[in-house]
């Protein structure tokens, strides 16, 4: 008979533990959780930033809501509880004596937010999931 040789295996049963470890601790759930936490409170701060401010109600009262899961889907939600909020965002009609004299232009600060937000994200998203990819190769790379 032929011989192989030895072959030691330990660093890759070591790796395939720590794969076994994070399945079973929903890591890769918890990496989803708290990266899109980071994205919400991200956008709640460049909302905040983009608000104008005349009393300071307005921009007081932008909320997050707690991560979700719904399936596999994860979500969190970005409000503003002030009544006058969607004219200010998307802008309005100004009416004196039942005439339309103007129109204020929206400020778009959540818009704008979000589209800022969406270019960003795949970047931080991708950082996090390497660090999380390094955690479970360990020192196999």
């Amino acid at each position: 008979m032929a011989n192989w040789g030895e072959c030691d295996f330990s660093s890759l049963q070591a790796m395939a533990d720590r794969f076994r470890t994070a399945v079973s601790s929903h890591s890769s759930e918890r990496l989803a959780y708290e990266v899109l936490q980071e994205l919400g409170n991200m956008l709640l701060r460049s909302t905040k930033r983009a608000t104008p401010v005349d009393t300071g109600h307005l921009k007081r009262n932008w909320f997050i809501s707690n991560v979700r899961q719904r399936g596999d889907i994860f979500e969190i939600e970005i409000y503003n509880n002030v009544a006058y909020a969607p004219w200010v965002e998307n802008g309005h009609r100004i009416v004196r004596n039942g005439h339309t004299v103007g129109f204020a232009e929206g400020r778009y600060m959540l818009r704008i937010s979000i589209a800022e937000l969406e270019r960003k994200a795949p970047e931080i998203y991708s950082a996090r999931a390497q660090q999380f990819l390094q955690s479970l190769l360990g020192d196999t790379i």
